[in-house]
């Protein structure tokens, strides 16, 4: 065993769970959640599948429960006799010593999943034995393959609505992509982790696919990333982001505002206290949004002194200013406050979740979003923070607007 590479030390593979009746007869395709045992050790999981014919494709999320470390990997597979079976073929981003592993995977029927699963040798996987039980439940149900749901699903627009319908017809035609960025385990011992920004972009991300035109496909979310792989992903943005796309930008973790410079900055996982060599400036994070040329680009942070990024603030509602302002390209920015500090756990992110879940509109703007809930915010947070809403100073705003499409 001392003998083997470090990232063979951990494999989970999950067996087949009692099931009544043959998969071929069951959808697969969701995002599930639940449990995980091995040994001693607990794991959460989170499981996206998407079903076509025999084949399964898909991305796992497995973390230990006290959030310390986590993995994030690509799996794809078939269904056989009544045995739904992928195997892990690359990360997407990991902390910790982790193993691709197998999996198979049946069900009851309903909507959960619950069985045994054992650690099995496969090729890139970890020939370490260990048994255990597996619990997981279907949060959000995909009916169908990424590439093959469905266009024009906002039908909810009065018939009178021209402008609406016009709108609507033609955002189904564009590409949502999303970064979401999740800071809250830092390698400077004098950075206080913190408890819940990656539990917020998750849910944040589930939101975005079960409601709204995200395909997960475009999505990427980077758990305690460095400051270079956070640059690498906007790297890739710059050229694979298209002038008629959107782009919505998350990040929650800690800020700090420097009052020599004026400057307010991200602090990635690797960030130290003691130098700015690793943290990530606001005027870094301006140039790449306007390096990035989408139709509209809509950054959300929840971060403590986030608002310096702002410079102005603007409102409308009506569809018919909707539809002008869509035709004129945006750089915009929600804020979990302006400068000053914000508490660990976020009623931004709760609240801002909350508004997208309870939007019944097809159509509804980044302002509309945000005067649905800075009022709960205000009134309910510990330190009467105050969220911002505005233009991203010297980013190409032309004075358009992000809009959110309903599915």
């Amino acid at each position: 065993m001392n003998n083997l590479p470090k990232r063979l030390v951990l494999f989970i593979a999950i067996l087949t769970a009692s099931c009544n009746i043959l998969a071929q007869d069951y959808n697969y395709a969701g995002i599930w959640s639940g449990t995980a045992n091995w040994g001693l050790q607990k794991f959460v999981l989170s499981i996206e599948l998407h079903h076509k014919g025999d084949s399964l494709f898909g991305e796992i999320f497995t973390e230990t429960h006290n959030q310390k470390k986590f993995a994030k990997y690509v799996v794809n597979g078939v269904v056989s006799n009544g045995v739904a079976r992928v195997n892990g073929t690359k990360y997407i981003s990991k902390n910790g010593i982790w193993c691709l592993p197998g999996i198979e995977l049946s069900s009851n029927g309903n909507f959960d999943l619950v069985g045994k699963w054992k650690a099995n040798p496969i090729l890139n996987g970890c020939i370490i034995a260990g048994a255990g039980r597996i619990d997981l439940t279907r949060k959000v149900d995909i009916t169908s393959p990424v590439a093959e749901q469905p266009v024009n699903r906002a039908v909810h627009i009065a018939n009178s609505d021209s402008e609406g319908n016009t709108l609507a017809s033609e955002l189904q035609k564009r590409n949502y992509y999303a970064l979401i960025i999740a800071v809250q385990d830092y390698k400077d011992a004098s950075i206080v982790d913190l408890g819940q920004p990656i539990q917020d972009a998750w849910a944040l991300r589930n939101e975005l696919i079960a409601d709204y035109t995200f395909k997960p496909n475009n999505i990427t979310l980077l758990q305690n990333p460095s400051r270079g792989e956070i640059i690498e992903i906007f790297d890739q943005l710059t050229v694979s982001v298209k002038n008629t796309d959107n782009l919505l930008v998350f990040y929650a973790g800690h800020g700090i505002w420097d009052d020599k410079i004026e400057q307010g900055y991200w602090l990635p996982s690797n960030a130290k206290k003691s130098s700015k060599a690793a943290w990530l400036s606001n005027g870094t994070i301006r140039d790449y949004i306007r390096a990035i040329d989408s139709k509209h680009t809509l950054l959300i942070t929840d971060a403590c002194f986030s608002g310096g990024i702002l410079k102005t603030r603007e409102a409308f509602t009506a569809s018919k200013a909707i539809l002008e302002m869509y035709k004129l390209s945006s750089r915009r920015a929600i804020t979990s406050g302006s400068l000053k500090t914000v508490p660990d756990k976020s009623v931004f992110i709760e609240y801002l979740i909350k508004a997208l879940k309870n939007n019944e509109q097809p159509l509804i703007s980044a302002d509309q979003l945000f005067n649905s809930f800075k009022y709960n915010v205000i009134n309910n947070s510990v330190n009467g923070q105050v969220p911002q809403y505005g233009v991203i100073s010297q980013s190409n705003d032309e004075g358009g607007e992000f809009i959110f499409l309903k599915k």
